[in-house]
């Protein structure tokens, strides 16, 4: 995490390194991503980064976590409360996610990257951190519909949780391998990765959900 002197960077400087460290963490797995292409990038010493990070991994593990953060909001801004049905609901947060894309391109890169494409052997102990948040995510909101009887109730959350977050990642193929989305491309011109094809987002999202909704409904 980070070290007081990155805590107390300006505001500006600090959005900066962010920005720079993002992309290129975001554009190269771990082991091939470069801290002395970070310092060039930023005009900056490199004994600057280890003033502000213990080391390479400090500093990774930072990004994802403030990403993850970033992320989170996003989808905690919508309440279920909102929507008529969870479905509705679901849907929604999807849209969101296509804000948090377009708003915030160098964290969504570096996520997608994270959760698809990462292979370092130095960051394997941390790849799953993100899908251990999202299915504790998916379980609230199971034992709710549960709950409210808008969900079968014959299989435990975890296990329904477990198979709605692996047809969720499946999102990312479905809209590649039937839309044309080059998900690679994108990440290598620094494009927000779903918020440029947002129509093919919305397709892919409503052909999970009528798979979703007939496997869930209740018996």
């Amino acid at each position: 995490m980070p070290k007081e002197t990155f805590i107390n960077l300006d505001p500006q400087k600090q959005a900066r390194f962010l920005e720079v460290a993002l992309a290129e963490f975001a554009t190269n797995d771990f082991q091939a991503a470069s801290i002395t292409r970070i310092v060039r990038e930023l005009g900056i010493a490199k004994g600057s980064v280890y003033q502000y990070f213990e080391d390479k991994l400090d500093l990774w593990l930072y990004l994802k976590n403030h990403c993850e953060q970033v992320k989170r909001a996003y989808i905690e801004a919508v309440h279920r409360e909102a929507y008529a049905d969870f479905w509705s609901y679901y849907q929604a947060v999807y849209a969101n996610g296509v804000h948090f894309d377009l708003e915030n391109p160098r964290c969504s890169q570096f996520l997608f990257r994270v959760g698809f494409k990462e292979s370092s052997p130095q960051v394997q102990p941390y790849l799953n951190s993100w899908k251990e948040q999202a299915q504790s995510i998916f379980v609230q909101w199971i034992e709710q519909e549960q709950v409210a009887g808008t969900f079968r109730r014959d299989l435990p959350a975890s296990i329904i949780a477990h198979f709605m977050v692996t047809m969720s990642l499946s999102v990312a193929s479905l809209m590649h391998e039937n839309y044309g989305v080059d998900f690679e491309r994108n990440l290598t011109e620094g494009k927000p990765l779903f918020g440029a094809d947002a129509e093919a987002l919305q397709h892919a999202v409503k052909n999970l959900v009528q798979l979703l909704r007939a496997a869930l409904k209740p018996q």
